[in-house]
């Protein structure tokens, strides 16, 4: 027996650097009728096109149970990682798929209360602890004291897509509008969405979220915390994910590992053309 990681399409890591297999399962995106499997196929420059010029709001579905219990049936242990359950059904699909699976593995879900760079970030430190040789219980006691102890932030050119799709209120997001303003959102710790500050400006915002993100690893260095990697993924803006990293590094020497990441599918469907996510 060995074990396996499986995480639904909204994760942007694509391998895990332990002796395990990463499974991804599909979201889809529908778009003016006709829909998208996730698979890794969509071309993402495509997709921002696609939803600027789509007639009809574009809409996302999660995983079926029946996917995630193919995926997870086997004699391997099993590590899921799911977008967070107060964004979408991905989380609640996976458990009841864990009650369908067939062989002898344990499973274990991962409610990520994150996406994209968030759920990228569990996976890499699930593929840390498998590489360290610890047992099943103490990956899952140890994973889930991660998740409650990170932290996801992200900048996005436009927040209406997560406006529509009833991720965010139409009030919080109307701030974007106003004055130009860049506001950078967080999570609030329990898997929704919630402004952390104003900023006028993309260069002023990611100045400011670079700052937030080394004030966070030194937060956790200052605890005793064991230093991490730190998980950036941004859709259609290499430089300016280049950049974010650059000024993590100069605020934060002690840092050396930072891994930037290009958004699939589903994360650039909410991230949006210029959109950054950190976790950390």
């Amino acid at each position: 027996m060995g074990y396996k990681i499986i995480a639904d399409s909204c994760c942007d890591i694509k391998s895990v650097t332990c002796d395990a297999e990463l499974v991804s399962i599909p979201l889809r995106i529908t778009i003016d009728g006709k829909t998208y499997v996730d698979d890794g196929s969509i071309n993402t420059i495509w997709l921002i096109n696609a939803i600027r010029g789509a007639k009809a709001q574009p809409i996302t579905a999660c995983p079926s149970p029946a996917e995630y219990a193919e995926a997870m049936s086997g004699d391997d242990d099993v590590f899921v990682v799911t977008l967070s359950s107060e964004l979408s059904g991905s989380y609640q699909s996976a458990i009841a798929g864990a009650g369908l699976k067939e062989g002898v593995g344990r499973v274990h879900i991962f409610n990520s209360e994150s996406a994209s760079a968030g759920e990228s970030r569990i996976v890499d430190e699930i593929s840390s602890l498998i590489s360290r040789g610890l047992p099943f219980d103490e990956i899952v006691r140890e994973t889930e004291l991660f998740i409650r102890d990170m932290k996801t932030f992200f900048v996005l050119q436009s927040l209406d897509n997560l406006i529509k799709a009833g991720r965010m209120s139409k009030l919080t997001g109307s701030i974007a509008t106003f004055m130009q303003l860049r506001p950078i959102m967080s999570d609030d710790g329990h898997g929704n969405i919630m402004l952390h500050e104003k900023v006028r400006g993309t260069k002023n915002a990611i100045v400011k979220l670079a700052g937030i993100m080394a004030d966070e690893v030194r937060k956790k260095l200052g605890r005793g915390d064991p230093l991490r990697p730190l998980s950036i993924s941004h859709c259609n803006c290499p430089e300016l994910a280049l950049e974010l990293k650059n000024l993590i590094m100069e605020k934060c020497p002690e840092l050396k590992e930072i891994s930037i990441s290009p958004t699939g599918g589903l994360s650039t469907f909410y991230a949006f053309d210029g959109g950054i996510v950190t976790a950390y």
